[in-house]
């Protein structure tokens, strides 16, 4: 089955492929009022039926499981290891299966932290970010020239959890404003930064990226590729699909404002 929103049951399943039928919703016993929401995710009147029989009730959440590969018939095996609809999506980022979710989720961690491991990073991650340990103090004596130390120094004491050549990356480019130490804080590199920020990412996507060993090149190479528009490619990024995925979302009429809503959810969800 295709890691979409629509759960890939045929022509009945897909709201973006023919117009809004209220009937066939209400006879699947799908409340009125409801129906277009379900419609608008791209999720047909026979699958919105299986979420609800499944106890998923809301279409967002729904729609948010879908993306990750779950089913109806799979969500209660996620929910019962204690896995939700706002979690599912990263751990299937990392690529890890139900099994290994339950796994690592009774082991206390989260999908960051044992993608991490699994990387067999030297730093605890929480959240993305590196947790503070290294002091730094190489760069304690550091001449900007500009004769003015006290904003580099700061930025040193704010990100000083960050890779000593990522730190270095923006003191040498005299960048040290709160900007800075939000990317810096990712392990997102000052030259790299700015590329992320021409691809439309925040410091936490980009973060998540760089670890995954992408750089802005070839996700723009991907992205490109799979033919999604540039002024869209940020919000199915964040969002957390794939470019085939998200082909396939575009396909079934999921808008890139929809995914722009998933990527806003996921976002609050990580700074938590």
């Amino acid at each position: 089955m295709a890691n979409t929103i629509d759960d890939g049951r045929g022509e009945g399943s897909s709201g973006g492929d023919r117009e809004f039928d209220p009937t066939a919703y209400r006879v699947n016993g799908v409340p009125g009022d409801q129906a277009r929401e379900w419609f608008r995710w791209g999720i047909g009147a026979e699958d919105a039926a299986l979420w609800r029989s499944a106890g998923v009730n809301e279409p967002l959440k729904a729609a948010r499981w879908a993306s990750a590969g779950v089913t109806p018939a799979t969500v209660g095996q996620w929910q019962g290891a204690g896995v939700e609809a706002d979690e599912v999506v990263h751990w299937h980022e990392f690529g890890f299966t139900l099994e290994d979710a339950i796994k690592l989720k009774a082991g206390g961690l989260t999908a960051d932290e044992a993608f991490a491991e699994l990387r067999g990073g030297s730093q605890a991650m929480e959240g993305g970010v590196a947790t503070p340990g290294e002091s730094h103090g190489g760069f304690a004596g550091f001449d900007m020239g500009t004769g003015d130390q006290d904003d580099a120094q700061k930025f040193i004491s704010k990100v000083r959890a960050a890779k000593t050549e990522v730190m270095y990356s923006y003191i040498t480019r005299q960048w040290v404003d709160d900007e800075a130490v939000a990317w810096a804080t990712h392990n997102v590199g000052a030259t790299e930064a700015v590329d992320w920020k021409e691809l439309g990412l925040q410091p936490i996507e980009a973060g998540r990226l760089t670890r995954h060993g992408e750089t802005p090149m070839t996700v723009a190479r991907k992205w490109w590729r799979a033919g999604i528009p540039f002024d869209e490619a940020a919000s199915w990024i964040g969002s957390g699909l794939s470019p085939e995925e998200a082909v396939a979302q575009r396909d079934k009429g999921v808008t890139a404002e929809q995914a722009e809503v998933l990527r806003n959810l996921r976002g609050k969800e990580l700074d938590s």
